[in-house]
């Protein structure tokens, strides 16, 4: 077992790069905990295998026909969760001392892109978890020989049919899942992830207690208050040509392979606001047939066109870009040439984000030794184009918050055995956790400072973090930083970032070392305040 890091959450679900059946993935994901709102990273692993229609297994970058099957199957995930859950929930009383076990259901949205289904969802899983705690002789739980572990959720087999364009299987966006009966009364509630949590623990009393967590693909900004969204990564992706082609009304041989992609994470806007979309490109993957036939032996041509762009649920509903680019080709064999689009900006119509996606038509004119020759792709497939792009909903947290309960810990005695040394009865009040600055300088770095705290006592340490100067400026202190959330568990260390406010950027400008003070404000008690130094 690894050393108290396997989740006390389980999800479901998995897909993977398909080249084993035995492979596995892992994403980093940003799950949100009910009990504080705090984020916090959780890496998920998926397993499974995809295979076509005939169960053949596919390969990474395999060619597939619109119309083709894409399955998922003997799919799991898993959760890897850091070490202070362990002494966090026996702490609280939600585990027991020895072997215990949690039941945990969740709801996984999975998404495979430019298929006629796209995004599977809300699939429900369930699992447990299995907890072993073992006491130090301080009365303490021993974290390298204690564990929490869920055991792998299955996933039902999922299947997708190809239209046209890249077929990349993944675990969906953000805002993908939908409203589910999440909620202990059996209501809906609608999570901002594309995976839900719900770890249910019982107290000695019997009162029950749900852990949330809701999480999705991205990246920590401010520690445990925000994250960016990511573009996810792909457990599986399929090449599908999916346009007929002319080239000046001649039918082209085959079909043309054609994209409309992004290179970023969704942006989010709420209703009424608006957000922009970048980083998206046209890419072409023409085989030496039509390459000729449209480029002929150029190796320099200048390629221009509009495309048309529609988005559901904006206020533009349309837009018309214009591309335009002088490419450099080979002069034989297939080539693959890629357009970036213009940013655009969308106006979200209702509150529940923009779909943005392609015509079912593409014309582009490549000019080279001064002859021009119009290549027109026409959509082969009836589906609608898939959209390529997304406009999350706003960021307001929809997660159903259930307070953390005030508990005593139960002590409890384990009689010794007749070959081994007797436990030691855990200690009935815990020393309470007090958090001190473990740094004794600090230094900016591209705006940015980063500070040790360490967490003494027998429980956890939370409170907020905030640096200011060591001297007032007209009668006041410069706040230099916004104030940041910490958790830090007993015994442990962790670093925490601050970002310079525009106070502080300019508190420290032109200054190679001054006095500071980081004031620590833990969630109940006074606030310790260390004079720094700060150095550029």
């Amino acid at each position: 077992m690894r050393r108290a890091a396997v989740a006390l959450l389980l999800l479901a679900g998995a897909l993977v790069a398909p080249a084993s059946s035995t492979a596995s993935s892992q994403f980093e994901n940003q799950c949100q905990y009910s009990y504080d709102r705090y984020w916090r990273p959780v890496p998920l692993v998926f397993d499974g295998r995809l295979t076509d229609g005939s169960g053949t297994e596919l390969t990474p970058g395999a060619q597939l026909a619109v119309g083709d099957t894409v399955r998922y199957s003997g799919g799991t995930v898993s959760a890897l969760l850091p070490s202070w859950i362990v002494s966090f929930a026996y702490e609280s009383s939600m585990i027991p001392l020895g072997d215990g076990q949690l039941p945990v259901k969740a709801w996984l949205a999975l998404e495979a892109t430019n298929t006629a289904e796209g995004v599977t969802a809300p699939i429900a899983l369930t699992t447990v978890a299995r907890t072993n705690v073992v006491l130090a002789p301080s009365g303490l739980v021993d974290e390298t020989r204690s564990s929490i572990w869920v055991e792998a959720a299955p996933i039902p087999a999922q299947s997708w049919t190809a239209t046209g364009g890249e077929v990349a299987v993944r675990q969906a966006l953000g805002e993908s899942l939908g409203p589910i009966p999440a909620r202990p009364d059996g209501s809906t509630l609608r999570p901002r992830g594309s995976l839900y949590v719900d770890a249910a623990l019982t107290f000695p009393s019997g009162e029950l207690f749900h852990l949330y967590l809701d999480c999705l693909q991205g990246q920590q900004v401010d520690q445990g208050e925000t994250h960016t969204d990511a573009l996810p990564g792909v457990l599986g992706q399929f090449r599908v040509p999916g346009y007929g082609g002319t080239v000046d009304a001649t039918p082209l041989a085959g079909a043309v392979d054609a994209d409309l992609l992004t290179g970023a994470g969704p942006p989010r806007a709420a209703s009424g606001a608006a957000a922009t979309l970048g980083s998206s490109v046209l890419r072409l993957r023409l085989t030496q047939g039509q390459r000729d036939a449209w480029l002929g032996n150029a190796t320099s041509v200048e390629v221009s066109g509009t495309i048309a762009l529609a988005g559901a649920r904006s206020v533009e509903a349309t837009k018309a870009v214009d591309v335009e680019d002088t490419l450099a080709v080979a002069a034989a064999g297939p080539v693959t040439l890629t357009l970036p689009l213009p940013d655009t900006t969308w106006t979200a119509a209702t509150g529940d984000g923009i779909d943005v996606a392609g015509s079912r038509v593409i014309t582009l004119d490549a000019t080279a030794n001064g002859v021009t020759r119009q290549l027109v792709l026409t959509r082969t497939s009836l589906t609608d184009p898939y959209p390529f792009a997304r406009i999350l909903r706003p960021g307001a947290p929809p997660t159903p918050i259930t307070p953390r309960p005030t508990v005593t810990a139960t002590p409890t005695t384990v009689a010794p055995t007749p070959t081994a040394a007797p436990q030691v009865t855990p200690t009935p009040t815990p020393k309470a956790g007090v958090a001190g600055v473990a740094s004794k300088s600090l230094k900016v770095k591209s705006n940015r400072v980063s500070t040790s705290l360490s967490c003494t006592g027998q429980t956890t340490c939370r409170g907020t973090v905030v640096l200011r100067s060591a001297v007032k400026v007209k009668k006041k202190f410069v706040t230099l930083t916004k104030s940041v959330k910490y958790t830090v568990g007993a015994g442990k260390k962790v670093t925490v970032r601050l970002t310079l406010s525009s106070a502080g950027k300019q508190y420290v400008r032109g200054k190679k070392r001054t006095s500071v003070v980081l004031d620590v404000k833990p969630a109940s008690g006074k606030t310790l305040s260390k004079k720094l130094t700060l150095s550029r």
